[in-house]
C-alpha cells in the first residue's frame, strides 16, 4: 500500500478509504497524486444538445474533496466522449481485454484513459478499489439476498471476480494494488459475514458495504450511495451517443460487411463504435490472434470465438447470453 504513487480516485466509499488510510501513514506513503475522469456535459455538444445528460456526473464532487484532505496533487481529466469512444484508451482495451463488449467496455476505458495519465506523469504503483462491492454487498442485485444466499454469493464472487486494472496496467508498464483484494480481506470478506453488518441504515439510507462504512465513518464519501463507474464519471450515455454517431445507413451497411468478412452478428450501434476498435487491435494483429481460438466446440454463436466453456452463459468478447433473440 505504501508503495503506491497514484490512486484511481473516482470518489466512492472503496477509494475514500483506501486514499484516506494511506494518507494517513504520511511520512512512510509515496502516494502523492489521485486521478479522476469525468465527462463534462458541455464539453460534448452533440450529447449535451440532444439531452442525454440528466445530471452532472458526481465522482468529481466527492474525488476533490478527498484529494484535497488528503494532500493529493489531483489530475481531473475532461475528456470528450468521441475521444473515449474512438482514441488510445479505448485501443488499449479492446487490445488487452480482447472484446468489444459495452458494458464493460463503458467502465474499462475510464481507467484506461486514467492509467494512462498515471504512465505520462511517470507514476509506477496505483492504488484501485477494486473487490470491495464484490466481497461486502455493495451492489443492489446484492441487497436482495437472504442471509442464506448471500455469504454464498460472496464466495463465489471471492473465486470468479476479475478486474481490468491490472491487465491494463501491466500493458503500461505499472503495477496495481487494492487493499480489497489482499489476502487477508478476502479471507476475511469469505468468513460468513452476516446479512445485517453488510445491508442496513447508515446516516438514514440503506446502503450495502454497511461494515466497511462503520469501520471508517469519518471518510469523505462513507455515505455516498454506490454507483457504477459509468454512472459516477458519465460514461453511461454512449450508448445513445453512439446512436448519435453512426447514420443508420452506415451502420446497416458495415452490419453486412462485418457478417461476410468477420463472421460476427453486430447487435448495436455501440458495439459497432468499439469492434472497429476491436478490428485494428485484435482481428488484425496476427500475434492477438494466435493467443485466440474461434469456431470450437463452445464458440459463440453471435462472434465465433470461443467460450470460457462450452457451458459458459456469456460471452466475454461479444457480450451475447442465451437469452439474446437470433440477430
Amino acid at each position: 500500500a505504501l508503495s503506491c504513487d497514484a490512486i484511481l480516485l473516482s470518489g466512492g466509499l472503496d477509494t475514500s478509504i483506501a486514499a484516506e488510510i494511506i494518507a494517513e501513514q504520511s511520512s512512510t506513503s509515496k502516494l502523492r497524486t489521485g486521478i479522476t475522469v469525468t465527462i463534462e456535459p458541455t464539453s460534448n455538444p452533440l450529447a449535451h444538445q440532444h439531452g442525454l445528460f440528466t445530471r452532472q456526473p458526481q465522482d468529481i464532487y466527492y474525488a476533490i474533496k478527498i484529494a484535497a484532505k488528503c494532500g493529493l496533487d489531483h489530475h481531473v481529466l475532461k475528456p470528450t466522449l468521441a475521444e473515449l469512444t474512438t482514441g488510445a484508451a479505448m485501443d488499449l482495451c479492446t487490445r488487452v481485454l480482447r472484446t468489444f463488449e459495452p458494458m464493460e467496455l463503458r467502465n474499462a476505458v475510464v481507467i484506461a484513459h486514467a492509467l494512462l495519465r498515471a504512465r505520462e506523469i511517470g507514476c509506477k504503483r496505483v492504488c484501485t478499489g477494486d473487490g470491495a462491492d464484490e466481497l461486502f454487498a455493495g451492489y443492489a442485485f446484492m441487497h436482495r439476498m437472504d442471509a442464506r444466499k448471500l455469504p454464498a454469493y460472496i464466495q463465489n464472487m471471492a473465486q470468479s471476480m476479475r478486474f481490468c486494472a491490472a491487465p491494463l496496467a501491466q500493458a503500461l508498464g505499472l503495477s496495481v494494488w487494492s487493499p480489497f483484494l489482499h489476502k487477508r480481506t478476502i479471507e476475511f470478506a469469505t468468513l460468513g459475514i452476516p446479512r445485517s453488518l453488510l445491508i442496513g441504515e447508515f446516516d438514514g439510507v440503506q446502503h450495502g458495504k454497511l461494515i466497511l462504512r462503520q469501520a471508517f465513518p469519518d471518510v469523505v464519501s462513507a455515505a455516498r450511495i454506490k454507483e457504477p463507474i459509468e454512472c459516477g464519471c458519465g460514461t453511461v450515455v454512449m450508448p445513445a451517443f453512439a446512436e448519435l454517431l453512426v447514420p443508420d445507413d452506415e451502420f446497416a451497411r458495415e452490419v453486412d460487411g462485418i457478417k461476410t468478412q468477420h463472421q460476427v452478428t453486430m447487435r448495436d450501434k455501440e458495439r459497432l463504435v468499439y469492434f472497429r476498435s476491436f478490428k485494428r487491435t485484435v482481428l488484425e494483429s496476427d500475434d492477438v490472434m494466435k493467443q485466440l481460438t474461434r469456431n470450437g466446440a463452445s464458440a459463440c454463436p453471435d462472434c465465433h470465438f470461443d467460450l470460457d466453456s462450452p457451458a459458459a452463459e456469456f460471452c466475454r468478447v461479444c457480450g451475447w447470453y442465451p437469452g439474446l433473440l437470433p440477430n
